[in-house]
């Protein structure tokens, strides 16, 4: 059994970095390194503050067969924890006490994490069930939504399938999971090592500066790589609609919450940081979608990028529209 962070409880207090013995935890990616985990340590699991740290098996069992009746109970005591955690969750949010906030923040988290222990107990949760493969075929025999990812959806089962077997596609599955693990971490070192060859221009260590930007160019053909041989290169497109759901996701969903979480902690810096870059992926989405719709065109289009908050425009503007530094 190796350890696995869940980087959404994560709350970065990294006594894991200091309590590993082999180094396993400190990784680019978040993720914690299975091939130097040490099976049944659980030292990091144990100085984790969050939690955010647990144990699992190499290989999942099938799971228990479970009568009707006990499935039954399990969720509708499932569907009450949702809504008490619900209720929480909207006490929280207009609670003018602190310490009511705070109570209200514990009991929506608890009742989370006691709905998906009764999901994962009546067989829904668990990849290696069937539950779950019948649950998402229904959504693509019958769409719940117009706007239902069908085609991300199918990805999704078809890995759970793949998961499920002991054949040479399992095996396919584990290596694609590895090309895309490494193509993030070496996505990360490049943007890394590339601030550091800037930070070591600052200082006039031009050696160090240019050895990090041949660093950071080297894992740049390394992440190439990595996406081209899992795939995950189509036509232009494709691309295209993939750029546009990324962009999307990050301005609707991901960077609010990361503002709302940035503005209740006080921090004016990093809640500054994601609003410009909130801003600027609503406008990358628009020109993806543009240049999606206008893909025959051969008319020749440019594009102007201000170099403080990644906005993109067509032409030069007196000032940018999202932080203002003079165009």
């Amino acid at each position: 059994m190796h350890a696995v962070r869940n980087t959404k409880l994560c709350t970065k207090d990294c006594l894991c970095l200091y309590v590993c013995p082999t180094g396993a935890t400190d990784t680019e990616t978040g993720q914690i390194d299975p091939e130097k985990c040490i099976s049944g340590c659980r030292l990091c699991v144990d100085a984790c503050p969050s939690h955010a740290i647990s144990l699992v098996p190499e290989t999942f069992p099938a799971p228990q067969e479970k009568k009707d009746a006990v499935k039954a109970t399990l969720l509708s005591l499932a569907e009450s924890k949702v809504k008490q955690a619900q209720i929480a969750e909207a006490v929280a949010d207009k609670a003018d006490s602190q310490v009511l906030k705070q109570l209200a923040k514990a009991l929506n988290m608890s009742n989370k994490l006691m709905t998906e222990d009764l999901l994962r107990e009546s067989g829904y949760m668990l990849p290696q069930g069937e539950q779950v493969q019948q649950q998402i075929q229904s959504w693509l025999d019958a769409p719940p939504a117009d706007d239902f990812p069908v085609e991300t959806v199918a990805k999704l089962l078809e890995l759970l399938k793949a998961n499920t077997t002991n054949n040479k596609e399992n095996d396919m599955a584990s290596t694609l999971d590895n090309l895309m693990e490494a193509f993030a971490g070496e996505s990360q070192a490049n943007r890394k090592y590339l601030a550091y060859s800037k930070q070591a221009e600052k200082e006039g260590r031009l050696n160090a500066a240019k050895l990090f930007k041949a660093a950071s160019d080297a894992e740049t053909l390394h992440a190439l790589k990595h996406f081209e041989v899992a795939g995950k290169i189509s036509d232009t497109a494709a691309n295209l609609k993939d750029a546009v759901g990324g962009e999307t996701h990050e301005y609707k969903d991901m960077y609010p919450d990361f503002v709302k979480l940035a503005v209740e902690e006080g921090n004016k810096a990093a809640q500054k940081s994601f609003e410009f870059a909130m801003k600027a992926e609503e406008v990358h989405a628009r020109l993806y979608q543009e240049a999606l719709d206008s893909i025959e065109d051969s008319e020749e289009v440019f594009y102007y990028l201000c170099p403080v908050c990644g906005n993109i425009e067509k032409s030069v503007p007196e000032k940018c529209s999202i932080c203002g530094v003079p165009g």
